[in-house]
Formats: structure tokens, C-alpha cells, sequence
């Protein structure tokens, strides 16, 4: 006469288990039914799973993507006919004794059992009371197994691996495991009844050092993965990670494992300390893996000449160099061809009709055909420091708008300057120039970084922020596309940065400004002409006042 079957569903997640698999089947030969959820598995598992239900019929195969830990084990628990589960790992056995006390609880306990049966293992943890002989728990009651976590053979009661209690086995319709990506568990609802079982589950947690460096680098992702709302920082990694090794080993005992207690407790400091950095890592800003730099110039070939020569000195050199040409004779084109020919990057030349001044057309033309996922805009006289574009790189974050200075260079010297330009390094007369506002300084510039933060709530008190000049400035180019870009209604000179600043601050960004780094100096020439610039503060005020994200004449038209 058939045995009865315990009514329980298990659950097992796999994936190239095919070690410990055999082992952890054939102690659940008695379980009603068993779900494996299969991850991708390219071993033998799923061989070892269908020999085995060829013989005992209570297998049931299902797959899976990944879509992590507690997702996962809520499919499988999804799949099962049962009311009662019990969560098992593909590394983990059923201990015999265990198997008798859940016969017991849920009623199917025959002669045999009783037979075989210890005192032992009917004896529940002393801290809490004995559970009902029911056939059937009431659903509020969940049990804790506890596991015997073995490395490379030997079962290790140090370094926090014993007593180590998880919750495996609860009524489906009670409760579930969280959602987390890694470490999930079963949630615990205040009614319920949880009780601790005196033995458990034996598990092969780690075979050596490798698999358990393995199993600390797949860990320690997930966790960083799974935590981006938490904070982190290399000291808190070196401090959380320290004290992980002197508590497993000094006063949780590692030491009296020899060698595999300090391997265990200097790889759960590696855990700890891989999981905060890899977080520290994760949060830190997007840095741009390219650069567009986008000089804008109208017939001043001889100032553009002395800026390129500064711009094949730079200590970090752009992806490519775009010179925007807003309607230059054919002078200019020359000398970019003539320079392009030995430039140490890609330089192009963007050109449109002279049809008076078109700043913001000409960007955009030009933003358009940039490839690189940063953008950084002067004018075609504004002279770089060696260190210029490594600076914008190095503070360049998402949905900021760097704003960086000017060092104005003096009339005497930038005419001397340009007459001398076909001498060797003639540009560098500038470096000498600007005091201490043309010094880079790594603390004053991170330090007026992070005071200078202005976003859209500015506008409720001032329509105008100070300070906005085209000459000198970088964004992501996924956040100028947000906004299409510059606004194509401005003829003539003034207001099309501040407003193109408005519409990315509207659109939830923020200006930071860059000073003691991202030096750049301005070769001196008589200011353009102003006659357009009340009809193109009108229009900056219509963005003020509607709060406005986009503009009709842009990168695209609207």
C-alpha cells in the first residue's frame, strides 16, 4: 500500500544545480508535488529532473527569465495545486527528521514513521510552544527551519552561519516573499504564528573559495542593484566591511574553524565591502563616454585660427571638434580644411546662408550633427586652458547645465596676440593673464559647484539669472534634445542662453556653475550690436511666464 503523500507543495528555483540537485529531489520523494522553476539552465538539471519524476511523478517543470529572487519564487509558488509550500533551495536537502515533524503536523505520520521517529525530532525550539497535532495548521502559522550551512564539506557553526533560521514554509493565500532582487524572504504579517522547528535543512552553501567568490560578486550586484535608494561611500565600505571580519571572526567565532573560518570571514568582509562600493559606483553621475565641442564663428578666421591651436593642446581632447559657421566667407572654410588636414581629432564644418545673426540656428545645425553624447559650446574666441574639456567632463552630470567663465583678455594683448598668431604657441601669451580667476583650483571649484545649484524655483522670485553666456557652457545632449534645443525665434543679439536655460531648468534641470576649472579666455573685440534685444527679452519673458519646456523653432520644428 502506497505511503500517504505529505500535502505540500515545494518549490525549488535551478539553474545549473546539477550537483546538488539529486540530493535535494530525492528528500522530497514524498512531498504531494514539487515546482521547479528553471532560470536558463545548461546543465545536466533538467535531466536530473525528468529521471526523477519518471520514477515518482510529482514534478512539474516550469521556466523563467531571471526577474529576481522574490519574483521568482512567487511564480513558482503560483504554480503550485497546494495551499501549503515549502520553499527550498536546489542546494539544500530536507533532513529526514524534518520530513517526519511536517508529516506530523499535517497528518500524514503512518507506522513506519513512527518507527524511525526520535525524540529529538518532535522537540520544538523551548522558546516557543509546542504546535497543535492538527492535519491541518491554521494559515497564520508559518515555520523556520534551521539551516546547516556547509563549507567545503564541514558544517560550520561560526562566523553568524548557526543558528540560522529562514522561513520556508507558510499557507500561499496567508502570505508571500517580498519582491526583493536578492536576500528575499517571506513577509510577516503582525498576526502571524511563527514557529521555529528543531532541525531543518542541510545546505552546501560554498564547495571552496572560488564558488564562494563567485556566489559574493553575483550577491553583491544584485544587493547594489536593489538599494540605489540607500547611501554609500568608500569610507562606509572600508568601515561596515572591517567590522564584518572582526565580528565573524573574533566574537562570532571564526577563529576556531582554521583556515575556512578566516576564508569565510574575510570573504563576508569582501561581500560587505564589494556590495557599498558597487552602490557608491552605482549612484555616482553618469560621466559621458563623448564629446562634441562646438565652436561658433562668423569671419574672424584669426581669432578661430588661435583657438584651435589651443584646442590641439588640450590635455583631453574631444570626440570631435564642430565648428558652427554662422554664414562665414569662404576664408573660414579654408582654414578649417587646412587644419583639419593634421588635427589630432575630427574637425567639421557646419555652415549655413548668411541671413544676419543666427546663433541659435547654427548651434542647432550643428548639435544635430554632433555625435557625441556631451556638448560643449564657446565662441569661435574664446581661447582653452590645457585642462578645458577634462574639466567640463569631470563635472558634466545629467540634467545639469554647466556654466562656466570668462577670463576677458585685454585689447593691447589680444592685438599683439593676433598679429603674432603664425609664431608657434602665440596663444599662450593668455595663460599669464586673469589673476586668480584664471587659476585652476580642484576644492574652489567643487566648492562653488555644489553652492551654486539654481533650478526652476528661482523664477518665483526673479525672471533673470545673471551670468548666462554662451561662450562657455555644456550639457548632455539628451537633455538640449528634451527641449529641442535653442530657440530659433532670436534675431540678432541677446537672450537666446537665457532662455534656452529657462526652458532646461522648466524642464526639471539645473544650473551649476564652473569656475577655477574650464578656464577660457576672451580675445577682446568691440560688442555686437544690440538693437535686437528688447524684442528678444519679450520673447525670453513669454518662456518665464508660461514656464515653458520646449520651444516651437528648434532642433525640430513643432
Amino acid at each position: 500500500m502506497a505511503r500517504p503523500k505529505l500535502p505540500i507543495s515545494a518549490t525549488i528555483l535551478v539553474k545549473n544545480a546539477q550537483d546538488t540537485l539529486q540530493e535535494c529531489l530525492d528528500s522530497l520523494q514524498e512531498f504531494d508535488e514539487i515546482i521547479l522553476l528553471d532560470n536558463g539552465s545548461s546543465d545536466d538539471t533538467l535531466t536530473i529532473a525528468r529521471e526523477f519524476n519518471a520514477i515518482y511523478g510529482n514534478l512539474v517543470i516550469h521556466t523563467s527569465e531571471f526577474i529576481g529572487f522574490g519574483a521568482l519564487k512567487n511564480l513558482a509558488v503560483s504554480y503550485a495545486r497546494n495551499d501549503w509550500i515549502l520553499s527550498i533551495d536546489s542546494d539544500e536537502v530536507l533532513e529526514s527528521t524534518t520530513l517526519v515533524r511536517l508529516k506530523e503536523l499535517f497528518g500524514t505520520l503512518d507506522s513506519k514513521d513512527l518507527d524511525s521517529k526520535t525524540s529529538e525530532s518532535s522537540a520544538l525550539d523551548s522558546k516557543n510552544p509546542k504546535t497543535p497535532q492538527t492535519p491541518t495548521p491554521p494559515p497564520n502559522t508559518l515555520y523556520a527551519l534551521p539551516r546547516k550551512n556547509l563549507y567545503n564539506g564541514e558544517w560550520i557553526k561560526a562566523c553568524g552561519w548557526y543558528p540560522d533560521f529562514v522561513t520556508r514554509v507558510f499557507h500561499k493565500d496567508y502570505t508571500r516573499f517580498n519582491d526583493n532582487i536578492v536576500h528575499e524572504s517571506i513577509m510577516l504579517p503582525k498576526d502571524a504564528r511563527l514557529v521555529r522547528l528543531d532541525s531543518g535543512l542541510k545546505h552546501y552553501a560554498y564547495d571552496n573559495i572560488t564558488h564562494l567568490l563567485q556566489k559574493l560578486q553575483t550577491y553583491s550586484s544584485l544587493w547594489a542593484e536593489q538599494n540605489t535608494h540607500k547611501s554609500a561611500s568608500p569610507l562606509k565600505a572600508i568601515v561596515r566591511g572591517g567590522w564584518s571580519f572582526v565580528r565573524n571572526y573574533f566574537f562570532k567565532k571564526g577563529f576556531l574553524y582554521g583556515y575556512k573560518g578566516f576564508v569565510i570571514s574575510v570573504c563576508n568582509a569582501l561581500g560587505v565591502f564589494f556590495k557599498y562600493m558597487k552602490l557608491y559606483e552605482a549612484t555616482l553621475p553618469k560621466k559621458p563616454r563623448s564629446c562634441s565641442l562646438i565652436i561658433t564663428t562668423y569671419n574672424q578666421k584669426e581669432r578661430l585660427a588661435l583657438v584651435l591651436d589651443s584646442v590641439r593642446e588640450l590635455a583631453v581632447l574631444p570626440t570631435e571638434v564642430l565648428i558652427a559657421d554662422d554664414g562665414s566667407t569662404e576664408d573660414t572654410k579654408a582654414l578649417v580644411e587646412s587644419y583639419a588636414r593634421d588635427f589630432p581629432c575630427k574637425l567639421g564644418h557646419i555652415w549655413h546662408e548668411d541671413r544676419g545673426f543666427r546663433l541659435s540656428a547654427i548651434r542647432n545645425a550643428a548639435i544635430r550633427e554632433a555625435k557625441g553624447e556631451y556638448i560643449i559650446i564657446i565662441d569661435g574666441d574664446m581661447i582653452l586652458h590645457p585642462f578645458f574639456v577634462a574639466d567640463h567632463l569631470a563635472f558634466a552630470t545629467p540634467k545639469v547645465f554647466l556654466q562656466g567663465s570668462r577670463v576677458i583678455v585685454d585689447s593691447h594683448t589680444s592685438e599683439s596676440m593676433l598679429q603674432a598668431r603664425s609664431e608657434e604657441n602665440a596663444y599662450k601669451r593668455v595663460f599669464t593673464l586673469g589673476g586668480l580667476k584664471a587659476r585652476r583650483c580642484k576644492i574652489l571649484s567643487h566648492l562653488v559647484y555644489a553652492t551654486s545649484r539654481v533650478d526652476s524655483k528661482f523664477f518665483a522670485q526673479k525672471d533673470f539669472i545673471k551670468g548666462i553666456r554662451g561662450c562657455n557652457m555644456s550639457f548632455f545632449k539628451a537633455d538640449c534634445e528634451a527641449i529641442n534645443g535653442f530657440n530659433e525665434s532670436f534675431i540678432g543679439w541677446g537672450r537666446e542662453d537665457s532662455e534656452f536655460v529657462a526652458r532646461f531648468l522648466f524642464n526639471g534641470g539645473a544650473l551649476r556653475r564652473l569656475k577655477f576649472a574650464g578656464i577660457a579666455y576672451h580675445i577682446y573685440h568691440p560688442e555686437n550690436t544690440r538693437d535686437m534685444l528688447e524684442s528678444n527679452h519679450q520673447i525670453y519673458l513669454e518662456t518665464i511666464h508660461t514656464k515653458a519646456k520646449f520651444c516651437r523653432y528648434g532642433l525640430k520644428d513643432l
